[in-house]
């Protein structure tokens, strides 16, 4: 089975003037084994705004409809399963997977029950493209409070198997009912994956004091730390203000920040797992009854923790980059064994001085910034009047390079797709 990335495919005309070039929109495609039905998304990253979580807005495309013309009993569904694998799937033995299903939903996507809708204007564009008799949109919406896609790293050696976390499926399949177990020729299944991004709400500044005596000193150390702000986007510097005031009779030596990731597995036992994920230190020399006001940064990056296994990250689509998991949202309906993993920042501030060390704790929210991948794409199609019915533009560009079939649209909505020579990766039916 392939997984065709599709991008913007330009005209012989627009080739010859770099002026004429213009971005287009991905979409994702992949059929099932025996070639009997497709799935089209346009993206494969929804993000969770915490009040509200973008829709997996798809599309079946059906190649043989005389099949199910002749076969009037067997049906297409669309299933979404969120998964947390707790241990590698070649240990999958007797029948025991060390798998827990955290989410599921399913629908009935043909034949139709009711009259077939668009949510989105990728969805809209696609069943220009393809035609509306064999295509139908299928739209999941999902709740709030479900777990983000999270990816535990293996080592570098074990690349053989799923690594563990927390994963999400699209599944589409031919059977006779839902409950039924399909022909593995006749399922399509995309990895999905659903990434946070924190409101940028008015969060207090993470601050804390704390004062600690020495022996044969009388008076303490005094130290007061707090960061610029409470959340941070994947790759942002984290800047650190400290004032301390050394009334002790010790002089400060040295300073050591660090950020730690700490993930709480929330299976049948609550597992934490601390992991550094990023450290720097400065020499200092703060002498008895002398007071400082100073800056550091830090900036927590995955590039330095590549050999970490067990580190969280953001989930991982095969071969695709990634980054350090986001902060875990948790929300009061939220059900804390349905989560999979809880993942937290701090910063850990720590002074050295003369047989003695002053320790502090500041946390802090990760997250992703808002996404710029279809965000008209993703909105919802206004109700159509004479007014809009024909805001969108498609047609069939017979000329275009190569006499491929190339969906093309007005300027304003830009969509050019090949679905047959611009191929660029080719995964497995897990993919």
């Amino acid at each position: 089975t392939l997984l065709y990335t599709i991008k913007f495919e330009m005209s012989n005309c627009d080739k010859k003037d770099p002026k004429n070039q213009k971005d287009g929109t991905r979409v994702f495609k992949k059929m099932c084994l025996d070639g009997k039905i497709s799935t089209y998304i346009g993206t494969r990253e929804f993000v969770d705004y915490v009040g509200h979580i973008d829709p997996v807005a798809a599309v079946l495309l059906i190649h043989e409809m005389d099949w199910f013309t002749e076969n009037p009993e067997y049906k297409v569904y669309a299933e979404i399963i969120a998964t947390f694998r707790y241990g590698r799937d070649d240990l999958d033995v007797l029948g025991i997977n060390f798998k827990k299903d955290l989410y599921t939903d399913s629908m009935q996507v043909y034949p139709v029950r009711g009259s077939p809708f668009c949510t989105t204007k990728i969805q809209e564009k696609l069943l220009k493209k393809l035609g509306a008799e064999r295509a139908f949109p299928f739209t999941f919406e999902l709740p709030a409070g479900i777990p983000s896609s999270v990816t535990l790293q293996p080592v570098k050696s074990d690349q053989s198997s799923k690594p563990c976390g927390v994963e999400y499926c699209l599944k589409t399949y031919i059977a006779k009912d839902m409950h039924e177990t399909p022909d593995r020729k006749q399922i399509v299944d995309l990895l999905i994956k659903k990434i946070t991004h924190a409101p940028d709400t008015s969060a207090p500044q993470p601050y804390i004091e704390c004062a600690k005596n020495f022996m044969m000193s009388t008076n303490p150390l005094h130290v007061e730390a707090r960061l610029d702000k409470e959340r941070y986007v994947h790759g942002e510097p984290i800047y650190v203000h400290i004032t301390m005031g050394n009334q002790s009779t010790r002089a400060v030596k040295k300073l050591r920040l660090s950020v730690k990731q700490i993930a709480n597995i929330c299976l049948f036992s609550n597992a934490i797992y601390k992991c550094t994920v990023a450290t720097v230190e400065h020499d200092l020399n703060v002498q008895p009854s002398q007071t400082i006001a100073q800056t550091f940064s830090i900036r927590p990056l995955l590039e330095d923790n590549r050999d970490k296994r067990g580190l969280a990250l953001d989930g991982q689509i095969k071969s695709e980059d990634t980054n350090l998991a986001s902060s875990t949202i948790v929300l009061p309906i939220s059900s804390r064994d349905s989560l999979g993993i809880v993942v937290k920042y701090i910063v850990k501030i720590e002074l050295f001085v003369l047989a003695g060390e002053l320790k502090l704790e500041l946390p802090f929210t990760l997250s992703h910034p808002i996404p710029e991948h279809y965000e008209e794409d993703m909105e919802p199609i206004p109700k159509q009047t004479d007014a809009n019915t024909d805001n969108i533009n498609v047609e069939l560009d017979e000329s275009a390079a190569y006499n491929n079939d190339v969906l093309t649209s007005q300027p304003d909505e830009q969509l050019l797709i090949d679905f047959q020579d611009v191929v660029l990766t080719t995964q497995d039916t897990d993919a």
